[in-house]
């Protein structure tokens, strides 16, 4: 497989990406997890970029309101992990850029997501911790927290907390019937509720894991999970369909950070990436039963990746954070 840098822009500390299309319009957004831009970019306009906002960074996550060119982000998670003054905001496009409104206060929540169902939307929030004396103090752990996402009074409702609580929880992953979040006490399955059952955390794994993907690497019809075990690294493991280790890495990634798992071509993969040492971004596959790695990029230092398509071409989205770098990466020969 061959990965060839079609498009670069320059962002300090850009974090948290986002593929934002429809019918008409196709849009990649990119933010700063300091106190710097968002920027858009327009596909459909040789890369034109568009400031969502000027400054207030300190994004974790982008999650699109589902059917429009809507979407809501955190915003003011710094300094570090030290983050009382977190909010949501939702950034609504007029059709040329964004017009933003604050939706709440939420101290320290590093994911959230929001979940369509057949009477609305779900809110799921992910605090890092409850409070804080100092950017390293983990003594009052984190909540899960749910509500209701009313899109019309922009805001949560009936919010409330889960009664688990999670230490140093970093990872959310949207599986489509249920969520996987990770935590230092390790990995979770979050399942929504429903007209016989409330919210129910089930423990899956007693690993320390930063974040996690899915992906069907070996190609036997059943997902395998990839695993950045420690927080940020410097471990992966992946598991297969029933959360029993099939791989488990070397301390050879340091600061692992970027992770995504999907298809390319007609076969699935993950993507991961470090942010110290080498810095590398890799593509991970399966062979005869043997993990195999590829180097993508070296030195960049990756914090979040996604893949796209545009014109029947796929596209790898890369915040290179450690190199203050916006990348796209055109995908061939798979």
């Amino acid at each position: 497989m061959k990965f060839t840098k079609t498009f670069s822009d320059t962002l300090d500390h850009c974090y948290a990406i986002m593929h934002l299309t429809d019918d008409d319009h196709d849009y990649i957004i990119v933010a700063s997890e300091e106190n710097q831009p968002c920027y858009a970019y327009d596909l459909n306009d040789n890369f034109k970029r568009i400031i969502v906002w000027p400054d207030v960074g300190g994004t974790m996550t982008l999650v699109r309101i589902p059917g429009t060119m809507n979407f809501l982000a955190t915003q003011r998670f710094y300094p570090g992990f030290n983050s009382a003054k977190c909010r949501i905001v939702k950034e609504t496009f007029n059709g040329e850029g964004w017009d933003q409104s604050v939706v709440g206060d939420f101290p320290y929540v590093h994911r959230f997501d929001i979940i369509p169902h057949g009477e609305g939307l779900w809110f799921v929030g992910c605090s890092i911790a409850n409070s804080k004396k100092n950017t390293d103090d983990w003594t009052d752990p984190g909540k899960v927290w749910v509500g209701d996402y009313n899109d019309q009074k922009e805001e949560v409702e009936n919010l409330r907390a889960l009664d688990i609580r999670l230490t140093k929880n970093h990872g959310y992953k949207n599986m489509g019937g249920y969520s996987l979040i990770t935590s230092a006490d390790g990995v979770y399955r979050l399942d929504y509720p429903t007209h016989d059952s409330d919210w129910m955390m089930t423990k899956f794994s007693k690993e320390e894991t930063s974040d996690i993907a899915s992906a069907d690497i070996n190609g036997d019809g059943h997902p395998e999970y990839l695993a950045i075990e420690g927080f940020h690294g410097p471990h992966i493991r992946i598991y297969d369909d029933r959360f029993e280790s099939i791989y488990y890495s070397e301390p050879n990634s340091p600061f692992g950070h970027a992770i995504w798992g999907g298809s390319i071509g007609d076969k699935q993969y993950f993507i991961f990436g470090w942010r110290q040492g080498s810095q590398e971004l890799e593509l991970i596959s399966s062979k005869d039963g043997e993990i195999t790695t590829q180097t993508i990029d070296k030195q960049v230092g990756p914090s979040n990746v996604t893949v796209f398509s545009k014109d029947n071409k796929l596209y790898l989205l890369s915040a290179n954070r450690e190199h203050n770098e916006i990348a796209i990466y055109h995908i061939t020969d798979f």
